[in-house]
């Protein structure tokens, strides 16, 4: 065999192994409704002719900030059964936490948490969604890579429900590469909890320096009001959600955690999400 046809037989070979991997990546577990995971193909797959201006706008956007907003790409059907599950869900959920993380800094976390455990016992569409091919294929085409499961299972699918003054998902990173944020509620923008995000920052958990990174990056405020969408890349984003402001009013997200290659290749631990989701 010469040179040139063992480097084509090891580029088909990977290539065979990376395609192995994303379809492994996307088996849905038991708790997962298959019917629901067909229906939300098809609904993705119908809207899909009518988001090409915005599928190219998004992909803009996350090639220059490392965050796109993705509301313009899933049809308003769909959005609304989201937001209505969502609104079940952070009904029927009693975790609250009033912690701060040290791996990134102290950063406190004031909000209601729901666990991954909820999302498998109690729902059917952010499950199928999770696992909608659909759905991956069109946010690795928002941010120009596959995107698999999460190598961690309590993370996910998780959410935040924040309806107090002074609630906050203090400043800190993901573990994984990719969120995707569904804002089932949100309060105006006078009423605080809006996105920040300094891209381009490197997390060290031995010493996070969070005011220092801070200080040296970009800060960029997103708002976004309830039914609206993104997903951003949170391994290297220092983010946080700004503070509520006013008591009673509401922010509930829900985060759908993927993984990229090189996060199912490192090394990892998950600080953040056994202090935020798990007992």
């Amino acid at each position: 065999m010469t040179v040139i046809e063992h480097a084509v037989d090891t580029n088909a070979a990977t290539r065979l192994a990376a395609q192995n991997l994303v379809a492994q990546g996307n088996a849905p577990a038991s708790y997962v409704d298959s019917v629901k995971v067909a229906e939300i193909n098809h609904t993705l797959a119908a809207n899909a002719p009518s988001i090409g201006q915005a599928l190219d706008a998004a992909k803009r956007q996350y090639s220059a900030e490392h965050y796109a907003r993705t509301s313009a790409l899933l049809p308003a059907s769909l959005v609304a059964l989201l937001r209505a599950e969502a609104r079940k869900l952070a009904d029927l959920n009693t975790r609250r936490i009033d912690i701060t993380v040290p791996v990134t800094g102290n950063t406190p976390r004031r909000l209601g948490s729901l666990p991954n455990q909820l999302f498998q016992e109690h729902s059917e569409l952010f499950t199928a969604l999770y696992h909608s091919t659909e759905f991956r294929s069109l946010l690795s085409s928002v941010v120009g890579t596959p995107i698999l499961d999460a190598t961690f299972e309590d993370e996910k699918i998780t959410g935040t429900h924040q309806n107090r003054a002074g609630d906050t998902h203090g400043w800190h990173w993901g573990d994984h590469e990719f969120a995707f944020i569904f804002i089932a509620e949100a309060p105006a923008i006078e009423h605080g909890g809006m996105l920040q995000s300094c891209p381009h920052t490197l997390w060290d958990k031995s010493n996070p320096a969070v005011h220092e990174k801070l200080a040296e990056g970009t800060v960029r405020t997103y708002y976004h009001g309830a039914g609206e969408s993104y997903i951003f890349k949170t391994d290297t984003s220092l983010h946080r959600t700004v503070p509520i402001q006013t008591e009673g009013v509401e922010r509930i997200i829900i985060n759908l955690t993927f993984a990229s290659l090189k996060d199912w290749l490192d090394e990892k631990s998950y600080e953040t999400t056994n202090a935020v989701y798990t007992d």
